[in-house]
């Protein structure tokens, strides 16, 4: 049933992306049948830092206002893992991430071959941040197919929720400037989700900050071994894996470090070129 229903999700998402990219992706869908020339992609380089200030003011606040964004990030967290580990997985916003822990080949084959188109596209539109991505989710899908055992990638299927809180925000806040190769471009509609991403990634980099004070109790409000959290993911990590509050709290906080240092990067890189607008990829 959850194969089922990912190959109907992931049915759709390609007839979506085919409609979109017959018509070179974003507002050039509009573009192509009226027949003007394609929209110029502009980005103001003050746009990221202006959201991730909003972010700072709402940190204490997003987790609410944007509770199904920032849910389906961390639900992806949980797919991304199993997917990789070729473990069938379907992400719900109500707070959920419905997997089979049972491997299946195809879905493997069907990741790998993913993988490998996706690091085709980005090499024919030498697009740096699609090809970095490429090289980590290529790093993931090795080390989860061919090195973890059972027990790790239940750790990492744990760890992988709020790890999603990190990773995609700053994968779609780097993106940004970037327009992206045919197919895959977007243009208004980025503005909405790098200020949604800027929050949940600020929300997430200050929730582990506060934890570390007191690792025990700061992680859900109660002791990390309190019957109430015993189905949560750092409580299982705890309980089951045998790792200590303090070494989740650093985990998280090394994982937060890598995503600024991987928005920064891309951030800077776009302010040095100064020129990924019109039709120039990342």
């Amino acid at each position: 049933m959850i194969a089922f229903i990912c190959l109907l999700a992931l049915g759709i998402a390609i007839y979506l992306y085919r409609l979109v990219s017959q018509a070179g992706g974003g507002v050039s869908v509009v573009d192509a049948q009226s027949g003007a020339a394609p929209a110029v992609f502009h980005a103001g380089p003050w746009a990221v830092p202006l959201a991730l200030a909003a972010g700072w003011l709402l940190k204490d606040f997003w987790i609410i206002i944007g509770f199904p964004f920032h849910v389906m990030c961390h639900e992806l967290g949980h797919s991304l893992v199993a997917w990789l580990a070729g473990r069938w997985s379907f992400p719900v916003i109500a707070g959920v991430a419905v997997t089979d822990h049972s491997a299946s080949l195809f879905l493997s084959v069907l990741v790998a071959g993913a993988i490998g188109w996706t690091s085709w596209q980005a090499v024919k539109a030498r697009s740096l941040l699609l090809l970095v991505c490429c090289a980590l989710l290529s790093s993931g899908f090795v080390y989860l197919q061919f090195i973890a055992s059972p027990a790790e990638f239940q750790e990492y299927l744990l760890f992988g929720g709020h790890a999603g809180e990190f990773v995609f925000p700053a994968v779609l806040i780097a993106a940004f400037y970037y327009r992206g190769p045919a197919g895959l471009r977007w243009d208004w509609f980025r503005y909405p989700v790098m200020a949604a991403s800027a929050c949940s990634l600020m929300a997430a980099w200050f929730f582990w900050v506060k934890a570390g004070a007191d690792p025990v109790n700061g992680i859900y409000g109660v002791a990390i071994s309190d019957p109430k959290v015993a189905g949560d993911d750092i409580a299982r990590l705890v309980a089951g894996a045998g790792w200590t509050a303090r070494q989740a709290v650093d985990n998280y906080l090394r994982l937060g470090e890598a995503a600024w240092a991987f928005v920064a990067v891309f951030y800077f890189r776009f302010l040095l070129r100064r020129a990924p607008a019109g039709e120039k990829a990342a």
